[in-house]
């Protein structure tokens, strides 16, 4: 899922946006299209609900894939999905996968270059979570380890300019795994920091909301984007969009997982979703 920010002069507006767009300036991962869409991939994408008008291939993390809509999916995602089928008409809600071998310590580290607001903002992010004494908890490791030193979770450092007055905040790598472990990271955009000079709240806000996602949770105007001013209606993406009773059926605007913002705390609702799947 993708956060991002409007900006018009002297006036702003927080915005969450579906989706994992990631733009880097390293080497290692890059947005320039690598290779030619085959029409097979093309087909599945679109049997999923997504628009395949921009779609190219890219590369995330060190993996090649498909950047479609606002999402990075691998190859091995795309021949996973299914078809989008079965969408309810309801809020708050999951993907059919969620982190299994529960309970479970969720290992979680952010890259240095995010500085000392990155380091507390991710300290707050994970309060968040942890607060709610759930059967998943999180605790920080050191950023960059390899094996089983690796965090579960790492949170990277991106940079991308601001583009048709929005600016990119932050992007999800997807969604739990079939296996039950948890979507392996998200990025956020240095170049939010340097434009806007965001408080340490709203960068723990973005980074809750990703960690939302990498768990399992969608957003909860899914069917709408209302938050967004948009009517669109994001459909199952062929990761599930499954109701979590008990909570509402309508609008929720002060959530989280709002596609577009500006709450920067879990609200009651999305506290009560966290403990019906947690």
């Amino acid at each position: 899922m993708k956060r991002t920010k409007k900006w018009m002069f002297s006036a702003s507006l927080f915005l969450f946006t579906f989706g994992i767009f990631y733009s880097c300036s390293s080497s290692e991962d890059s947005l320039e299209p690598q290779s030619e869409l085959t029409e097979d991939i093309l087909n599945k994408l679109e049997a999923a609900y997504f628009s395949t008008d921009n779609a190219r291939v890219a590369t995330f993390m060190g993996e090649t894939g498909v950047m479609v809509e606002d999402m990075f999916l691998t190859f091995d995602e795309i021949n996973e999905l299914s078809s989008g089928n079965n969408i309810p008409n309801t809020e708050h809600y999951r993907t059919n996968n969620l982190v299994k071998s529960l309970p479970r310590v969720i290992t979680i580290s952010v890259d240095p270059d995010l500085g000392t607001l990155g380091s507390n903002a991710l300290n707050d992010a994970i309060a968040m979570y942890n607060n709610e004494n759930l059967l998943i908890s999180f605790q920080r490791i050191n950023f960059g380890g390899k094996g089983k030193n690796k965090a579960n979770i790492e949170v990277t450092e991106f940079f991308e300019l601001e583009s048709g007055g929005f600016i990119t905040l932050g992007v999800a790598a997807g969604f739990p795994t079939r296996k039950g472990d948890p979507a392996k990271g998200f990025g956020i955009n240095r170049r939010w920091f340097e434009l806007l000079n965001p408080s340490q709240a709203e960068v723990a806000g973005t980074m809750a909301h990703e960690i939302g996602h990498c768990i399992g949770l969608r957003h909860t105007d899914y069917q709408t984007r209302e938050s967004c001013g948009q009517n669109i209606n994001e459909g199952s993406a062929g990761v599930g969009a499954v109701y979590i009773n008990g909570t509402p059926t309508g609008s929720d605007p002060s959530s989280l997982m709002q596609s577009c913002g500006p709450a920067d705390n879990l609200n009651n609702n999305d506290k009560i979703a966290l403990d019906v799947i947690y």
